[in-house]
C-alpha cells in the first residue's frame, strides 16, 4: 500500500460518514433486520441457565445501537420477565452517542441496563485479561466487525470462551464471493480486509463447536462512484476499498483498475440477481448494483 493512503478506520470521522452512506444506499440493515425477525426467536429461545433471573449479553462493535436494540427485543419477546443486562463494546465515540440517544429514544420500560466501554474488541479481551475478569454471557454477537482484527481464530476462541451454558455467539460477515472480497482480494489484496469467511468455518471446526449457518444477500447502489467528482461517490469508494480518500491518494492507474473492477464485477453478480426476479426497481439500474452476500452464522456452547 502505497504510503499516502491510509486505512479508513484510522479516521473515525470520515469513516462514519462513508458507513452511514453506505447503509443508506444499501439494503445491508433491511436483510439483517428481516433475518433477525425470521431465525433470532428460535435462536434465542434456549439461551441462559435455567431458573437465571437475568440474562447477560455482549455486543461487539455494536455501531449506534440499532440493530442491537432489535435482537435485545428479541430475546426479551423470548424470555418475558427476565432482567437483561447488555454490554456494548464499540470504539467509535460517536456512535456510542448515537446509541445511547437510541437508548433514551425507544429503550423506555424495557428491563435492561447498558454498560459502554469505547475500545475495540482487542482493547476489550486484553483489559479483561489483566483485570482477570471471567464474565459470562448468554449470548454474544460480533457484526460486520472480524474485518478489523490480526487473527480471526484467536478472536473467536476468546468470545466463544466467554460464552455460558447453553451461550451463543451470532457472527455477521461477508462471504468469500461476495462483491467486495472479490475486489479486496483481487484489486487491492494489501487492504487489512482480507479475512476470509472460509477461516471462520476453519476455526470453528478446528474447535468442534456445534454451529448453524444462513445466507443473506443485500445489495448496494454504487452509481455515485462512476460520477466525476461526486463527494457521496467518493465516499463510497471509501468506504469499498476501506482507503481515506481514496480518489484522491490513490494511484490513477489503482483508481482506474478498481472503477474498472466494480465494472466487471456488478454485471457479474447482476446476472446471478436478476435470475427468479420479474422485475428491477427502475431507480437501481443493474449495471450499477453490487451485490453484498453476507454469512450470518450461530456458534453454540452446549452443556
Amino acid at each position: 500500500m502505497e504510503i499516502s493512503m491510509k486505512p479508513l478506520f484510522s479516521d473515525n470521522g470520515l469513516y462514519l460518514k462513508s458507513f452511514q452512506l453506505f447503509l443508506e444506499r444499501s439494503t445491508e440493515h433491511q436483510c439483517i433486520k428481516w433475518l433477525i425477525d425470521e431465525n433470532l426467536p428460535r435462536v434465542v429461545a434456549s439461551i441462559g441457565k435455567k431458573g437465571a433471573p437475568y440474562l447477560n449479553v455482549l455486543g461487539v462493535g455494536s455501531g449506534s445501537g440499532q440493530i442491537d436494540l432489535e435482537i435485545l427485543g428479541k430475546i426479551q419477546s423470548q424470555h418475558p420477565g427476565r432482567y437483561i443486562h447488555n454490554e456494548v463494546v464499540e470504539l467509535n465515540p460517536q456512535q456510542i452517542s448515537k446509541y445511547k440517544e437510541l437508548v433514551k429514544e425507544k429503550g423506555q420500560g424495557l428491563n435492561i441496563s447498558f454498560t459502554w466501554n469505547q475500545m475495540s474488541l482487542e482493547e476489550y479481551e486484553k483489559q479483561n485479561k489483566e483485570r482477570k475478569e471471567s464474565k459470562k454471557f448468554d449470548f454474544i454477537h460480533m457484526i460486520e466487525v472480524l474485518y478489523f482484527v490480526e487473527s480471526i481464530h484467536d478472536t473467536i476462541k476468546y468470545f466463544h470462551s466467554l460464552l455460558e451454558t447453553n451461550g451463543k455467539l451470532l457472527i455477521i460477515y461477508t462471504a468469500d464471493d461476495s462483491g467486495f472480497h472479490s475486489l479486496w482480494e483481487k484489486v487491492i489484496p494489501q487492504l487489512p480486509n482480507n479475512h476470509l469467511f472460509s477461516e471462520i468455518y476453519k476455526t470453528l471446526e478446528e474447535m468442534r463447536v456445534k454451529y448453524r449457518i444462513y445466507k443473506l444477500s443485500s445489495d448496494m447502489d454504487i452509481t455515485e462512484c462512476f460520477i466525476e467528482r461526486n463527494e457521496n461517490g467518493e465516499r463510497l469508494l471509501d468506504f469499498l476499498t476501506q482507503i481515506v480518500h481514496f480518489s484522491e491518494t490513490a494511484p490513477a492507474d489503482l483508481k482506474d483498475e478498481v472503477l474498472h473492477h466494480l465494472r466487471q464485477c456488478i454485471l457479474c453478480e447482476a446476472r446471478d440477481i436478476v435470475e427468479g426476479l420479474k422485475e428491477l426497481e427502475s431507480h437501481r439500474p443493474i449495471s450499477n448494483v453490487l451485490a453484498h452476500v453476507a454469512w450470518l452464522l450461530v456458534g453454540l456452547k452446549s452443556n
